[in-house]
């Protein structure tokens, strides 16, 4: 059963008919910070994309990346704001609707993956499998970079916590990952900041 009842994706659909509450109209500086100071190489994919501020800012800086989300509503968001850097001869940002949760499925490696908020929204048994999904996604060398509550709130259908112990006991060298950092921080909110685990995980095997 998911975390967000027996239709999931009805759940965010209806969320996204309004703007999101985690949608500040901007990438997470916490994430911003991180991806400053370990650089990512393209092509980048956005995990669970949203509206798309993440990966409209990585374009801007001359990245190519994709943006996957399940909900349509957040896509065609993430299109409209998108603009210009989606469309023409020249254009590095493209979106579609897909099962983030399984990026090998997308056909194609990439040299990074950034997760603003995607992580926390499915069980721990779900997490095991999109990680040996994700080592199949990424180059060898390549990073992935994940910004998730530290914190469960006593709510119903709501994101459940990622501490810093969890991201260090599965990613692991055994598993093939060496942590380049991880640390608290901030995730903000229109409603509020909320304590988040931030880490970069480079694939080393």
């Amino acid at each position: 059963m998911s975390r967000f009842g027996p239709e999931p994706r009805a759940f965010f659909e209806a969320v996204y008919a309004e703007q999101a509450p985690w949608d500040i109209g901007a990438p997470q500086p916490a994430l911003v910070d991180l991806l400053h100071t370990f650089p990512p190489a393209s092509p980048i994919l956005d995990v669970g994309c949203g509206s798309g501020d993440l990966a409209i800012a990585l374009a801007r800086e001359g990245h190519e990346v994709l943006g996957v989300d399940f909900v349509p509503a957040a896509i065609a968001q993430a299109r409209a704001r998108g603009g210009a850097l989606t469309t023409g001869p020249d254009a590095r940002l493209s979106f579609a609707v897909g099962d983030a949760l399984r990026p090998s499925q997308l056909g194609r490696r990439f040299g990074s993956v950034v997760d603003s908020g995607f992580f926390h929204v499915f069980e721990p048994e779900d997490g095991d499998r999109f990680i040996d999904d994700l080592a199949l996604a990424l180059s060898t060398g390549g990073r992935y970079y994940l910004l998730a509550f530290a914190v469960t709130f006593p709510i119903p259908h709501g994101p459940r916590a990622v501490t810093e112990d969890e991201v260090l006991a599965r990613f692991t060298p055994a598993r093939g990952w060496e942590v380049r950092a991880c640390h608290s921080a901030e995730l903000l909110s229109r409603a509020g900041d909320v304590p988040a685990t931030c880490a970069c995980l480079e694939r080393v095997a």
